[in-house]
């Protein structure tokens, strides 16, 4: 594979050429590096079918014509066209355009769709931005979801109150979450990552499902949930503040207070605490709905801009710590014990990142980036008589080169990676050792034309534990239409599970465990197509939507819960694939308001000790119809969402006693949230609700009077724990910057 993989780079560098000419176009008078006009139009003028445009940057290069001199057309909608006389090759012109009419201002406001589909991009990607994530009480990213029918966001078990996501179907662990192309939420980190992503940090979101980019490593089965945080020299404000407060006794502050300290460098600090110490039994049945929680999250980044050199860095650090179980439950003197049953978490974490890139003026589409993360997470948990403790040191770094072939249709990008993850766990007395060693190259190209783009991608990764591993990844769009496109994507990922932390939730029970030894790395490959079409209906943008994703693992850590009082862990013996087919459809019959609707069919099977059945808790169909209203002047805004939730297959109780046997199948519900915003100069006021139905999962812990018996059993959550929740908050933005 390493004789392939080095073929195909070879042969992408042989193609390389001299004889042509590059340079830049931007507005005349306004001359910055990477900052010129996309998609200018360059051609020679006897030969006007041999053209190219212009990249993201301004920056472009075109073949040179038989004979020299030739006149060059360059042109750009709003501009007026320029023809240079060009006597010789070469590889630095610098091409201003003046507009084509100069006029008083005019200021046009139109209202920015805050979720939307890249139509440019060839990978399937939904774009979440900041208007999005203040439409309800997106505290931490694991909420951030509720608006949205891309990701579903439920309850991890019946004792914590966690949530967790799910994508096409299948847990949060097979999409790879990343913050700035950065692995991110991953490892230990999964017990509670998410959680850890206060909302407002975060400047966007970039939902992509399918196999994704070769750059941004092997894990990503379902796709990558990317997170654009906030940057120092692109602050609205310097001060920022958010406070929420809920009647569930859940209260959380943020703080941030960023600013540029000259012309090449700014920083920002974000803080973040929240507090929950009120127990509450909503339900009725003895446990605490939530856990009483306490969390510090502090996150200082810098970023430096020069002309040719440019960088990044920051260091972050949470300590949190939770308690839960029946209410009356007393850490200091119940922790071990069958007194009272008890669950709870502390978790330590530090991480430092680093990325810089390099820019060449003479290519200006030419490119060298470094990244590179480290962390150490250091984390306990305990259920009842279920004891893990667990660190984990993890060091990343990803070398990228990126280049074009002639001209910016014929772009390619070379990296090599490696990952170092050192595991220490001790789980009920027993310990797990694991150290990865993980080097990788790849290597990808992509061509665009008029209406298609094609990106491949092959990339090998050399694990220590278990041998080559590779992953090619395909991704295709053609714009069938001016405003509409069609994609197909392909490819492979795999991940090493950590059964204690990606199923926490599970020991929440009484059942018996087993694993089998020599579990083996989960391994899939994903396929994807989907169409977005965008059609004008009463002279608004009506979009519809429709894709479908099958996922079929090779290998699984599969998670047996079909016999009751027991828990197995085993590789796959048989099939497990998940089909995801979703429709969506969004309007605005006026500025002022927006009507999204999305339906989703999931089809999830894995095979349990020889029997292929549908996976447990995974609902067979969703449904949303989100509304959104807004002034003409922003002053109000009223958000409502409501989510339908079918039916689902329930492990098996057979053999409880009558009172905790459970149905096979669970009911289907229906949630609703709603927000109102008042917006003032520098101050907003939100107040809202959420589950305003109060619908809860009846009986959802099995033989909740009686915890250490054999048939306890909090795991088996398809719905809501809690009722309804209100909650108010205020963001004040202090200085403008």
């Amino acid at each position: 594979m390493k004789n392939v993989l080095l073929i195909i780079i070879c042969s992408l560098l042989a193609f390389v050429s001299n004889a042509q000419i590059s340079g830049e176009v931007f507005p005349e008078g306004s001359h910055e590096h990477g900052k010129g006009l996309p998609g200018a139009t360059i051609y020679w003028e006897k030969s006007p079918s041999d053209g190219t445009s212009t990249d993201e940057t301004g920056a472009f290069v075109i073949q040179s014509p038989a004979k020299l001199p030739a006149k060059l057309v360059v042109s750009y909608i709003g501009f007026k066209p320029d023809t240079i006389l060009i006597e010789t090759a070469q590889n630095e012109l610098h091409i201003g355009l003046k507009p084509s009419l100069n006029m008083d201002e005019v200021v046009v406001q139109e209202r920015k769709k805050s979720t939307s589909y890249d139509m440019m991009d060839a990978k399937h990607v939904e774009n979440i931005g900041a208007g999005e994530l203040t439409r309800a009480a997106c505290c931490n990213i694991s909420e951030a979801f509720e608006t949205n029918a891309s990701v579903d966001v439920v309850s991890s078990d019946g004792v914590t109150g966690a949530k967790k996501i799910q994508m096409l179907g299948l847990d949060g662990i097979y999409t790879s979450l990343q913050f700035e192309n950065i692995p991110m939420v991953r490892g230990l980190a999964n017990l509670d990552g998410l959680s850890h992503i206060p909302g407002t940090w975060v400047e966007s979101i970039q939902i992509s499902k399918g196999s994704g980019s070769v750059r941004n490593g092997y894990e990503g089965m379902t796709g990558q949930i990317n997170m654009e945080f906030l940057k120092p020299d692109d602050l609205k404000e310097k001060v920022f503040v958010n406070l929420y407060g809920n009647i569930m006794g859940r209260s959380e502050v943020n703080i941030h207070v960023g600013d540029k300290l000259n012309k090449k460098w700014s920083t920002l600090l974000l803080a973040h605490g929240n507090m929950n110490q009120i127990p509450l039994d909503n339900n009725n049945d003895g446990f605490m709905d939530i856990t009483l929680k306490r969390q510090i999250n502090i996150f200082n980044r810098w970023k430096y801009k020069g002309e040719k050199f440019r960088c990044q860095f920051g260091v972050r650090g949470i300590v949190e710590e939770k308690t839960g179980g029946e209410l009356d439950f007393n850490p200091d003197s119940d922790f071990g014990t069958t007194n009272k049953y008890g669950v709870g978490a502390v978790g330590n974490h530090i991480e430092g990142f680093y990325k810089n890139g390099i820019l060449f003026d003479k290519r200006p589409w030419r490119s060298v980036a470094v990244i590179t993360r480290g962390s150490y997470h250091q984390q306990t948990l305990f259920a009842g008589l279920m004891d893990y403790k667990g660190s984990e040191t993890y060091f990343y770094s990803n070398v990228i080169f990126s280049d074009i072939i002639k001209t910016t249709d014929h772009k390619y990008t070379l990296g090599a990676s490696y990952v170092f993850d050192d595991y220490n766990e001790v789980f009920n007395g027993k310990e797990y050792l694991r150290t990865e060693h993980v080097p990788g190259v790849y290597g990808e190209y992509t061509y665009t034309r008029e209406k298609i783009t094609t990106i491949a991608g092959l990339r090998s990764d050399f694990h220590n534990l278990y041998g080559t591993q590779t992953s090619p990844k395909f991704n295709f769009k053609y714009n069938y239409a001016k405003r509409g496109s069609a994609r197909f994507s392909f490819g492979r990922g795999f991940r090493v599970a950590n059964i204690f932390v990606d199923n926490n939730s599970t020991f929440v029970s009484q059942r018996i465990i087993s694993i089998q030894q020599n579990l083996q790395p989960e391994i899939a490959w994903n396929t994807g197509v989907s169409g977005t079409q965008i059609v004008e209906v009463a002279e608004r943008d009506l979009t519809l939507h429709a894709e479908y994703f099958y996922t079929n693992f090779e290998n699984q850590v599969v998670v047996d819960r079909e016999t009751p009082g027991a828990l197995k862990f085993y590789n796959l013996q048989g099939n497990s694939y998940s089909n995801a087919v979703q429709v969506e459809v969004s309007y605005e019959p006026w500025r002022v308001f927006e009507i999204r609707t999305a339906a989703k069919y999931l089809d999830v099977q894995s095979t349990y000790e020889g029997v292929q059945k549908q996976a447990p808790l995974v609902p067979n169909w969703r449904g949303m119809v989100s509304l959104g209203y807004q002034t003409l002047n922003k002053k109000w805004q009223v958000d409502f969402t409501t989510q339908f939730v079918g039916i689902s297959r329930i492990p098996s109780t057979m053999g409880n006693s009558v009172e905790n046997s459970r149905e096979e199948t669970s009911n289907a519900y229906m949630l609703m949230n709603t927000q109102v915003t008042r917006r003032f100069k520098h101050i907003e006021f939100y107040v809202g609700s959420e589950n305003l139905g109060n619908y809860r999962q009846p009986n959802a812990i099995i033989s909740a009077d009686k915890p250490f018996d054999s048939e306890f059993d909090a795991s088996m959550i398809w719905g809501p724990i809690f009722g309804r929740s209100v909650y108010a908050g205020l963001r004040m933005m202090l200085f403008k910057s």
